[in-house]
């Protein structure tokens, strides 16, 4: 998969959310999400279909997905810059070491040094960034990447802003960006922007409902079920 796919797909996505619903969301749009607000992660919807597509089925639900902070890297990042840990004593690490122990590869890298002396130095780079200069996209980052000649690190998924997915009730969960997302948690940032990977279909019934309640009556002659979700991030384009 390569970014030109990805962005065709995420073409065919978006006319064909226009045939089909009131309030399509622009996929491209951007939403600030405070990392308060994330309590899953979930790698259930595939990455690789483009953005913001529209999908039924039991994906959402809470044993298909895994509280964040409980995550080896959440807990690991934690190790490293909250209790200043070597790597070496972080969970992230001893699990790569592992990894290779086994005769595997971890994010390309061949050999835990190597691992060690560019991707660890890496996520310490874009920790200190982000400390110093607040969170950027990835466009305006000013942090190198990890590497120049790992196509692991060069991936598509690489190259966009972090990916939520947004479950039946409008519940955000986590999907790719985890590093980011881990990091802006840690340091206790207002919000981070994030695209849209998949939205469950009854959400996306929710924001046509709300796209068509909000053309006909005052906000606060809502339905309840729709009033409650007034300050929700990905309603703010419908109402």
């Amino acid at each position: 998969m390569n970014l030109g796919r990805f962005r065709r797909r995420t073409r065919w996505h978006h006319h064909a959310n226009g045939r089909a619903y009131d309030a399509p969301a622009d996929p491209w749009k951007l939403l600030p999400i405070s990392p308060d607000d994330v309590t899953y992660y979930t790698d259930e919807p595939r990455l690789d279909r483009g953005l913001g597509r529209v999908q039924g089925g039991d994906w959402d639900r809470e044993e298909h997905c895994r509280p964040f902070r409980e995550t080896t890297l959440y807990r690991g990042l934690e190790q490293r810059f909250e209790e200043g840990r070597d790597w070496e004593e972080t969970a992230l690490y001893r699990r790569a070491k592992a990894q290779f122990e086994r005769g595997e590869t971890v994010r390309g890298y061949e050999s835990l040094e190597e691992f060690r002396a560019v991707r660890c130095e890496y996520i310490d780079e874009l920790f200190h960034s982000i400390e110093r200069e607040g969170y950027r996209p990835n466009a305006a980052a000013t942090h190198e990447k990890a590497t120049d000649d790992n196509s692991f690190e060069d991936a598509y998924a690489n190259h966009l802003e972090p990916l939520v997915v947004i479950g039946r009730n409008g519940e955000i969960h986590w999907t790719e960006g985890n590093h980011r997302f881990a990091i802006a948690s840690i340091l206790g940032l207002d919000a981070v922007p994030v695209y849209v990977l998949c939205r469950h279909e009854d959400w996306q019934g929710i924001r046509d409902r709300m796209h068509d309640a909000t053309d006909d009556v005052a906000t606060t002659d809502l339905p309840p079920d729709l009033e409650a979700h007034l300050g929700h991030p990905d309603l703010q384009d419908v109402r």
